[in-house]
């Protein structure tokens, strides 16, 4: 049995037998927040979560048709995984803070007259500190598609990345002239095309996980495709910028919600082992 009409069938029995989702994950030694998510369908628990599950409510797992639960969605996760993927939230948030120093900097140096030095002593710093962050950010991405053999996710990233590069690299050649130029135009509509374009890829990549991290993939994949469609129309591009920050901070808790429903599966799955 797939999801929903597992977690409806686990809700008929719980109800069946008179239990609060409170008093089951007691007796199951699980969180309420697992059984919420089971029985909303948002996730697709392992074998081992629902035998304990059932028996717990006078259900033979056979009769829940064991057989056609998707075993492609048993997926084992070693520490060194979650560290990385633990890591990848918290680097977003720098990711986050540093893209928006970036926007803001490059803003004022467009309509203000800086010396080219002064524009070298903020970028070259700058650049390196973006990709500390971007890299670690990202590589939680990656292992996130590694998992669920989300190969769409996984050439996003590279794209993603890619992209970061070009534009990296592109606004060493926006100078500071008091004002904005046609060059400052130019590479402006080209940062914001290019940018368009990572954003759709990424959000078509995260959308792809929606089948096994539930409606919060589902919900931050649609967001990131519909900006980077505003990015890349170019007249909703300042509607696009100013969703990057809210939208890279959306992406981080999307990162941290993922790392702890997968290490609840890790704890819970081992609890299971240790009762049967």
């Amino acid at each position: 049995m797939k999801q929903p009409e597992l977690g409806k069938r686990i809700f008929e029995l719980r109800k069946r037998n008179g239990l609060t989702q409170e008093e089951l994950v007691e007796q199951c030694n699980i969180n309420v927040r697992t059984i919420q998510r089971i029985e909303a369908g948002e996730v697709n628990p392992r074998s081992y979560t629902i035998k304990i599950i059932l028996e717990v409510l006078g259900e033979d797992l056979q009769n829940i048709n064991e057989s056609s639960l998707d075993e492609k969605n048993v997926i084992n996760w070693t520490n060194t995984e979650l560290k990385s993927l633990n890591k990848s939230w918290v680097f977003g948030v720098f990711y986050s803070i540093i893209t928006l120093i970036g926007i803001l900097m490059e803003v004022y140096f467009t309509t203000h007259k800086v010396s080219g030095f002064w524009l070298l002593v903020f970028r070259i710093p700058y650049v390196i500190l973006f990709f500390l962050f971007v890299i670690p950010f990202l590589k939680g991405y990656k292992i996130i598609a590694q998992k669920f053999n989300n190969t769409l996710l996984i050439k996003a990233i590279y794209i993603y990345f890619g992209i970061a590069i070009l534009i990296s690299f592109a606004t060493f050649f926006m100078k500071s002239n008091g004002f904005i130029g046609a060059l400052e135009i130019a590479i402006g509509v080209f940062l914001m095309m290019i940018f368009g374009v990572g954003e759709l890829i990424m959000g078509l990549g995260i959308l792809g996980l929606k089948e096994n991290l539930g409606s919060f993939a589902q919900v931050t994949g649609i967001v990131k495709i519909v900006n980077g469609i505003m990015a890349i129309t170019l007249i909703l591009w300042p509607v696009a910028l100013f969703l990057i920050i809210p939208i890279l901070i959306l992406e981080t808790f999307f990162l941290n919600d993922t790392f702890k429903t997968c290490k609840d599966s890790i704890i819970h799955d081992d609890t299971a082992h240790s009762l049967k």
